[in-house]
């Protein structure tokens, strides 16, 4: 049978509702009163509201443990503990899913909840009923960064545990029917967990602060990724990361270290050791400020998470900062339960808890409440985030926490399964195993200073991510009246967790309207169409007629055109192909694509991009476009054509050779000024739907280009892109570094990693894939 794995800090675990501390008032009213009956010297007997004083700690006494590495590198942890006839045994592999392949979520999930689903030696069936048999108990499972093996017996099965533990880890069978029954089940939970306001919170709330880092991605996969994954995929994750050298056995209760180490090296000293793969660490993006909105319109009550990322478990603050959040809202003080429920009355509970991993961490306060109170509570919790990040803690409220923290320790070391757990954390994080023994003293040592000084470093207010799962129409109007105007609110139906906007219905537009500014570097995708001749291109329409234009205008131009390469090597340009490593600014972090651009003059580009592991392909030919990714093959919404049309005609190649037939004004604007000096002379272009300024540089050459369009939101947009790092392509200047700018900010940073033009560029790549 399962066995689901001990609350711990390899895990979240939310904390306890409905322990808050009585709240201010409370103890003011009861001081009055004991003032009144001493002055009128009456006895009255008062009921009294106030907790009782915490029991004296009691000493804590870590049982002997050892530690051993087998020859073969796995590490074997023993601890003797002679209370109970029994013996557990966990074993840690170091890897979740966050070593999960790229678009393959749920490996890590599924591999582990099939290791007790048959061996290449028993059946599913015959393991359960030998494990019922001797009246043990069997668990497999994978968190973000690790998988287990859980193994509890008699004393007497002791041997008989292991060799099970040993072949069960070692010799999954990876039958393909249990693997299709796992992929369902986890498959209709996921759907499940879908319409449930708590699961929903949590799970945006991770992706907000983590991005799509490993740890903002759902742990089980989703049902495409997980429709996705193979036997092959699961056997290749094993082999990769099963391996001794890759793990951790604590083997805890009624048996010696020599048994216990003697019985591992019989039961695992055979295994080969293999070089396990160097994770690959990556950090999660900066906190970022982000109010999203999970419109759920039947819902009569609110959830609401509040947080961002904070610190890994081995930071060396982790202690005084895990107290900071308990103050916040956990055990012990729980300012959020005090002012939420205690004070106002506006929900049965709210908390405030740490998650601590591998690579980072966050914090997260959450509570629920009713519709019409969602704004009031969410401003009330942003307002102690601030409160505890700018006020020094009282010693009475720090006490209350270190109290708690330090009498429930020794809860956590009663039986082998916590025991094995203390210690299996201590050396999966790298911590020092005298961190165990010594614990009631460091939380103790933590004094107001420490709380504020961690406080103050990892309490960001302005950059918190908030998650708000509801009925929209019912709450947003309290958002605005309590200073939360920007958010963002999403249908529950159109939710999609793996796409950057974390909207299924604009997630095409979002990622293939990224790529549309390239076209302006001149080599980009969006190529306009453009003709050698003094016509206007469009097939049955009259030449444009030539523009009137100043001549220290065109004596510019003439300049920046032969800066670029000169006319005849602008006009030989008949197509481009341009690979690029392309960086992406979303709200939630930064997002790396790679691309492949195909340009062939006079009107048809294609983009095909590699974008968060997904492969999507966008097309414009001709006034038409399309675009093709993990849904399927879409015709671009119009807003999209018109924003490709648009960039077809700023493409810098063609603009320039039309301005030399006339077919632009052109007129030179007062020069840029940056720090009292001429920064760059402005061009600017208009006519034909154009109106393009171009930034020139000391060396003739495009320093950087802008224009106005309309954004997402329907309000006016200033555009700038800006380009450096000039290379020479057959004769023409390129650009291979370029940054797009929203409004000033920072949207998008492009690095070319080739270009050729005048390659191969087959028609058949324009044509709509089927």
């Amino acid at each position: 049978m399962k066995e689901l794995p001990t609350p711990n800090p390899l895990r979240r675990t939310n904390s306890q509702m409905g322990r808050g501390a009585l709240g201010v008032g409370g103890w003011l009213v009861l001081l009055v009163l004991g003032v009144y009956c001493g002055a009128s010297a009456q006895t009255v007997s008062w009921p009294s509201e106030a907790p009782p004083p915490p029991l004296a700690a009691r000493q804590v006494n870590f049982p002997p443990y050892e530690i051993r590495t087998l020859a073969n590198g796995m590490q074997i942890i023993t601890i003797a503990h002679h209370e109970q006839p029994a013996v557990t045994m966990r074993l840690l592999v170091r890897a979740g899913a966050a070593q999960d392949p790229e678009r393959k979520g749920g490996v890590a999930y599924l591999t582990s909840h099939v290791l007790d689903q048959g061996t290449t030696t028993k059946s599913a069936q015959e393991i359960a009923e030998q494990i019922d048999l001797i009246g043990g108990s069997l668990g497999t499972g994978s968190g973000a960064d690790l998988s287990f093996a859980n193994v509890v017996v008699m004393k007497d099965s002791f041997g008989f545990g292991m060799a099970l533990l040993s072949d069960v880890v070692h010799n999954p069978a990876f039958s393909p029917q249990e693997i299709e029954r796992q992929k369902e089940q986890a498959i209709s939970s996921l759907r499940v967990n879908s319409e449930d306001p708590d699961y929903l919170a949590s799970a945006v709330f991770d992706r907000l602060v983590y991005g799509f880092h490993p740890y903002g991605l759902p742990g089980s996969g989703t049902p495409d990724t997980l429709a996705s994954v193979t036997r092959e995929d699961l056997q290749a994750f094993h082999r990769r990361y099963y391996v001794p050298n890759n793990m951790i056995l604590a083997i805890v209760g009624d048996v010696t270290a020599d048994e216990a180490f003697a019985t591992a090296e019989k039961v695992f000293g055979s295994w080969p050791k293999v070089e396990a793969p160097v994770p690959n660490a990556v950090d999660p993006p900066q906190p970022t400020r982000r109010v999203v909105i999970i419109d759920k319109p039947d819902s009569v009550q609110t959830e609401i998470r509040v947080g961002q990322l904070a610190i890994p478990r081995k930071h060396p603050d982790f202690l005084a900062w895990d107290l900071a959040v308990k103050i916040l809202g956990g055990e012990g003080a729980n300012r959020l339960h005090q002012v939420l429920r205690s004070q106002r009355g506006l929900t049965y509970g709210a908390s405030a808890d740490t998650e601590a991993m591998k690579q980072a961490g966050d914090f997260v306060a959450e509570t629920d409440t009713r519709t019409e109170t969602t704004g009031e509570a969410l401003r009330l919790m942003v307002d102690e985030f601030s409160r505890l990040q700018r006020e020094r803690v009282r010693s009475g409220e720090l006490a209350d926490a270190q109290a708690y923290l330090a009498g429930s320790f020794p809860l956590t070391i009663e039986t082998p399964n916590e025991i094995a757990t203390q210690v299996l954390n201590a050396v999966f994080y790298d911590l020092p195993m005298q961190d165990i023994v010594n614990f009631r003293e460091r939380v103790l040592a933590i004094t107001p200073d420490d709380v504020q000084r961690v406080a103050r470093q990892y309490i960001k207010p302005d950059r918190l991510a908030i998650v708000l799962v509801g009925n929209a129409r019912a709450f947003v109007p309290q958002l605005q009246s309590v200073g939360f105007t920007d958010y963002e609110v999403i249908p529950i139906e159109q939710l999609d967790l793996m796409s950057a906007t974390l909207k299924r219905e604009q997630r095409r537009a979002a990622t293939f309207g990224s790529f549309g500014s390239f076209g302006a570097l001149g080599v980009g995708p969006n190529a306009p169409a453009f003709s050698r001749t003094q016509v206007n291109p469009r097939a049955g329409q009259p030449p444009v007629p030539q523009a009137q234009n100043d001549r220290a205008a065109l004596d510019l131009l003439r300049r920046v055109v032969d800066a670029k390469g000169g006319i005849a090597a602008l006009q030989a340009v008949r197509s481009v192909i341009a690979d690029a490593d392309t960086t992406l600014q979303m709200p939630q972090g930064t997002l790396a694509s790679s691309t492949r651009t195909y340009v062939m003059y006079p009107d048809r580009f294609r983009v095909d991009a590699t974008v968060a592991g997904a492969q999507v392909v966008q097309i414009y030919a001709g006034g038409n476009a399309w675009v093709k990714d993990p849904n399927g093959v879409h015709d671009a919404p119009p807003a999209m054509r018109a924003d490709f049309a648009a960039s077809v005609k700023r493409d810098t190649i063609p603009v320039l050779l039309g301005a030399t037939r006339g077919e632009y004004t052109v007129r030179l604007l007062p020069e840029e000024i940056r720090n009292g000096a001429r920064a760059s002379r402005v061009l600017e272009f208009t006519g034909g739907g154009l109106a393009l300024k171009l930034y020139i540089d000391e060396q003739d050459l495009i320093a950087k280009q802008a224009f106005t369009t309309v954004g997402a939101d329907g309000m006016s947009l200033e555009v700038e892109e800006v380009f450096s790092d000039y290379r020479t392509i057959n004769g023409v200047r390129v650009p291979f570094e370029a940054q797009l700018m929203h409004n000033g900010q920072a949207i998008m940073k492009r690095t070319l990693r080739s270009v050729a033009f005048n390659g191969q560029v087959a028609e058949t790549l324009f044509a709509r894939p089927q």
